[in-house]
C-alpha cells in the first residue's frame, strides 16, 4: 500500500509541474489516472505540503496547489546572499517568500490604494527617528545656501560614484576604477559591451542635469520625463520612448508582479505620484517616496530604477545634504527590497536599505564643510542673470561676436561689474548646453536643435 501511495504521490507531483499557474484540488482529481475521493485527495496534499513538495496559495475557490520538487525545497539559494547588516530580522522574515518558486507566489498587479491611502505630511514611510538620524549624518551647511551648493562641490566625486552603483545595479560590470577613467577622459573600457559604456555616459549626462539646475528644478513630469530620456538615449529600441509614458505592456523578470498597461491611467498616476511628492515637506520622506513609487509604478518601457534613483537624489541636492549614491549596495539586497515592494507592498525592507544605503554615502562624503572656499561665489551670485541671458541667445539664434555683443549689452544693463568674466562664464557653459540642461532657460528643446545646427 505504501508503495501505492508513493506512486500516486509521485503522479500528483508530476501533474502539478505541468502546470506552473496550479491547480484547484478538483483539477487535480480530474486529471489523474486513478480515481481518489476528495477527502483523501485533501489529506495527501496536506502531507506533501507538510514534506515540502507541494505549495498551496489563495484561498477558499481561489485555493491553487504549485509542486515543489525536492531540489529547490533543499537549495533556498534565493535569500543566501541577503546582508543580515542591512535588514533586520523582520524583514529577513518578510523576504522568506522569496524562497518560494516564481510559478508558486501570487500573482500580483499595480495596487492603487497603495499610493491613494498615502497622504503627504500625514502618512509617514520614514519615521522621525530615523529622520533625524540622518538628516544629522546628511546635514552639510549650518546657514541656508542656493540649492545644489554642496553637490557642486562634490559633483566629480559624485558623479563616478552615482553613475558607478548606479549601473552596478543594473548589471554593468564596468569597476569604479573604469568608470572614472570613462567620466574623465573618455576611455572605454575593454572587453565590456556596448550598453554598459552608454549607461555610464547617460549616467554622466543626467547627474549634472540635476546638480546645474538644483535650484530651478521642480517635481514635475517633464522633469522627471528629461531625466529619463537622459539616462535611456540609445539604450532602448524605440527612441520615442525615451522620456515618454510607455504604451506597451512589461514584465519584470523574477517577479509575479505586472505592472499597469493602460497609458492613459500610467499617465494618470505617473502625475498623481509627483503631486504627492511636491507636497512632502521632509526631504528624507519625499526621497523615500519617488524612490518607492516611481520604481513600482514603472511609467517607463525601461530604465525605471535608474530614473527612481537619480530622482530620490532631487531632494538632497536641493537641500544641501548629502547625495544618496548607493555606495556598497548590493544587488541582492537592493532586488529583494524591490520585489517586497512589488509583490506585497511593504516598503520596511526598502527603508532599512534605504537608512543604511545613506549613513554609508554621508561617511563617504565626509563630516561637514564649515569653509565654503571651493565655491565661486561670483558663478552662484549671477546664475539668473546666465540663464536668462543664454536663453536670450539660443532665441536669437546668436553666435560668436553677436553673442558676445549682447552679454555684453546685458551686463551693463543688469549693472555686472566684471563684463569679461561673466562673458567667459556664459560661453563655456553655452558650449556644453543639451536638451538636459535647459530648465530654467525658458527655451524649448526645439528652439535649442535650431541653434545648435545653426553653431559654426
Amino acid at each position: 500500500m505504501t508503495q501505492v501511495i508513493e506512486r500516486q504521490n509521485e503522479e500528483i507531483i508530476t501533474l502539478l509541474g505541468e502546470y506552473p499557474q496550479g491547480l484547484s484540488r478538483g483539477q487535480i482529481s480530474e486529471k489523474l489516472s486513478f480515481v481518489i475521493k476528495d477527502k483523501t485527495l485533501q489529506r495527501r496534499l496536506a502531507a506533501l505540503i507538510d514534506d515540502g513538495r507541494v505549495i498551496r496559495t489563495g484561498e477558499k475557490k481561489g485555493t491553487r496547489y504549485h509542486s515543489l520538487p525536492i531540489h529547490e525545497e533543499t537549495d533556498r539559494s534565493h535569500l543566501k546572499d541577503i546582508s543580515t547588516s542591512v535588514f533586520s530580522s523582520q524583514s529577513q522574515k518578510t523576504l522568506e517568500f522569496l524562497n518560494i518558486p516564481l510559478h508558486a507566489r501570487e500573482r500580483m498587479s499595480y495596487n492603487r490604494d497603495f499610493l491613494d491611502s498615502y497622504v503627504p505630511n500625514r502618512n509617514q514611510y520614514v519615521p522621525d527617528r530615523i529622520r533625524e538620524a540622518l538628516f544629522q549624518e546628511g546635514k552639510r551647511f549650518d546657514q541656508q545656501l542656493v540649492a545644489g551648493t554642496y553637490a557642486r562641490q562634490i559633483c566629480q566625486r559624485l558623479l563616478i560614484d552615482l553613475s558607478y552603483n548606479s549601473s552596478r545595479l543594473e548589471g554593468n560590470t564596468y569597476s569604479r576604477l573604469d568608470t572614472q577613467k570613462l567620466v574623465e577622459e573618455g576611455i572605454s573600457a575593454e572587453g565590456k559591451v556596448h550598453e554598459e559604456t552608454v549607461m555610464i555616459m547617460n549616467h554622466k549626462e543626467a547627474i549634472p542635469f540635476l546638480v546645474e539646475n538644483a535650484q530651478d528644478i521642480v517635481l514635475t513630469s517633464l522633469v522627471i520625463r528629461n531625466l529619463h530620456h537622459l539616462l535611456s538615449q540609445d539604450l532602448l529600441a524605440n527612441p520615442q520612448a525615451c522620456g515618454n509614458i510607455r504604451t506597451l505592456e512589461v514584465d519584470i523578470g523574477q517577479s509575479t508582479y505586472r505592472p499597469l498597461g493602460n497609458p492613459h491611467v500610467l499617465r494618470e498616476l505617473f502625475e498623481l505620484i509627483l503631486q504627492k511628492a511636491r507636497k512632502i515637506k521632509d526631504p528624507f520622506e519625499q526621497s523615500f517616496f519617488l524612490l518607492v513609487h516611481l520604481s513600482y509604478l514603472h511609467a517607463f518601457e525601461d530604465v525605471n530604477k535608474r530614473t527612481s534613483r537619480l530622482s530620490c537624489n532631487i531632494p538632497f541636492i536641493k537641500n544641501n545634504l548629502c547625495p544618496l549614491s548607493f555606495a556598497d549596495v548590493s544587488m541582492d539586497d537592493y532586488t529583494a527590497a524591490l520585489l517586497a515592494i512589488y509583490e506585497k507592498n511593504d516598503v520596511h525592507p526598502m527603508l532599512e536599505l534605504f537608512a543604511w544605503a545613506y549613513s554609508r554615502s554621508c561617511k563617504h562624503y565626509g563630516v561637514v564643510r564649515n569653509s565654503l572656499g571651493e565655491i565661486d561665489a561670483f558663478r552662484v551670485q549671477y546664475r539668473q542673470q546666465r540663464k536668462a541671458i543664454m536663453g536670450q541667445i539660443v532665441r536669437r539664434d546668436l553666435h560668436g561676436s553677436a553673442a558676445e555683443k549682447l552679454i555684453a549689452n546685458y551686463c551693463q544693463n543688469q549693472e555686472i561689474g566684471d563684463i569679461d568674466r561673466f562673458t567667459a562664464m556664459t560661453l563655456a557653459d553655452l558650449s556644453t548646453l543639451h536638451t538636459g540642461a535647459i530648465i530654467g532657460l525658458g527655451i524649448t528643446e526645439a528652439q535649442l536643435e535650431r541653434w545648435l545646427s545653426s553653431r559654426p
